[in-house]
């Protein structure tokens, strides 16, 4: 079972990393765990907890002592400005090389080059100390680099949860076998349109991709899901994708933000007709069928599908770019950055020492301080952090640029 707490500045962070659900312990929720812990009577937050699985009734008395010490240190520890004490998420790029030849991408199989593996398990190894539940291992092509299985392995020996995207090249049976025996997560397969022609707009290799869709769904061990991005040359084949989705049983679709291309132009950007059209479909989509999760950084939509009368359900450290809040990065050479898309690279001697000290994500962090109209007086903007590499590489300001689908023009 990979589950367990990490202490936030006056809050508890629980995860349950097996069935993928996490929870805030805070307030009067704190005080209630405190005394379950003291005098073993349950009461509704320990249900709550028993119910998604983050504790059990019998906890064995070393596990409550350390509960009880998390909870003392939730009152004295300390995080960055707008930031978790330690990421949350860390992406590590394995590889710049790729055999596809993706329209808006860079990659190149035999001109890239791959991360040490000293240099990956270095990072792997802090961020179990640190607790950083979520590890991502991208590319390039993912399952062109040669240590994957190493990584994956040892993310799963220490109880942190794996995920990678793939294109579908070099994935057959026998590849999926290794990958679940090294203990893989999750896996999410890129694929821009449900048919060859609408994803040969944006993306190399439907066959691939639809070929890896089928092995996992014979397969049945492996939780799966489809990476679409949201252009304007594919959106009016969402509703497809989505049935394409439902026939080969996948976990999820995943919707991320169109991000410049090698050139730093940006392809095919959503028009606000489009941005309300998959909006409104998102709105009344029935998430039991299918479900749809728009990624953080796609923040304008977030803050716009989940915008009611009262209140907005786009909150927390979710609510859009997560990089310097709960989320970095490590590139191919061994630095760390933000985030995979904002290119840059700094060297500390840890996790830790970065988190604290960078100068970039300080800044970064201060980007609500810093903002212009359109979005400065946006009805929204306490609830959208928009996409610092679109600002970044097409407005030419990482830190207080806006970003080009502004809510309150779409909504208008």
């Amino acid at each position: 079972m990979k589950r367990f707490f990490r202490a936030e500045p006056g809050y508890l962070m629980a995860y349950n990393l097996t069935n993928k659900k996490t929870m805030q312990v805070a307030g009067k929720n704190l005080n209630l765990l405190n005394q379950w812990l003291d005098n073993g009577y349950t009461n509704k937050c320990i249900d709550l907890l028993q119910e998604h699985d983050f504790i059990s009734l019998n906890l064995p008395v070393q596990e409550k002592a350390q509960l009880k010490q998390l909870i003392l240190e939730c009152q004295n520890v300390k995080a960055p400005f707008r930031a978790m004490k330690a990421p949350e998420i860390m992406n590590i790029e394995l590889t710049t090389r790729c055999p596809l030849r993706c329209p808006q991408c860079y990659c190149d199989l035999n001109q890239g080059q791959d991360i040490e593996k000293e240099v990956a398990l270095k990072y792997l190894k802090e961020a179990a100390r640190l607790k950083i539940p979520f590890i991502n291992l991208s590319g390039g092509e993912t399952l062109v680099y040669p240590h994957l299985n190493e990584l994956l392995e040892f993310i799963s020996q220490h109880g942190l949860n794996s995920a990678i995207a793939i294109s579908g090249w070099g994935f057959d049976k026998a590849r999926l076998e290794e990958l679940k025996k090294a203990g893989v997560d999750e896996i999410y397969v890129s694929l821009n349109g449900s048919t060859p022609e609408i994803n040969a707009l944006s993306r190399d290799g439907y066959e691939m991709a639809i070929n890896s869709l089928h092995l996992l769904q014979a397969d049945g061990q492996v939780d799966y899901y489809i990476n679409w991005v949201a252009r304007n040359d594919n959106v009016q084949d969402f509703p497809n994708l989505v049935s394409l989705a439902q026939k080969y049983g996948t976990k999820g679709i995943v919707i991320l933000e169109s991000k410049p291309d090698a050139s730093y132009v940006l392809q095919a950007t959503l028009s606000k007709d489009n941005f309300l059209m998959l909006a409104h479909y998102l709105k009344n989509h029935n998430q039991v069928t299918m479900p749809i999760q728009v990624e953080p950084c796609f923040s304008p939509l977030r803050a716009y599908i989940n915008n009611y009368y009262l209140f907005n359900r786009n909150i927390g450290f979710n609510k859009g770019c997560g990089a310097s809040r709960n989320a970095m990065a490590v590139d191919v050479e061994g630095n760390l950055i933000p985030c995979r898309h904002l290119l840059y690279p700094e060297s500390y001697e840890s996790i830790e020492d970065y988190w604290w000290h960078s100068p970039v994500l300080n800044r970064l962090r201060q980007f609500e301080d810093y903002r212009k109209e359109p979005c400065q007086s946006c009805y929204l903007n306490n609830n959208c952090i928009s996409c610092r590499a679109v600002a970044d590489k097409v407005e030419k300001n990482l830190f207080s640029g806006n970003n080009y689908c502004c809510v309150r023009e779409i909504a208008q």
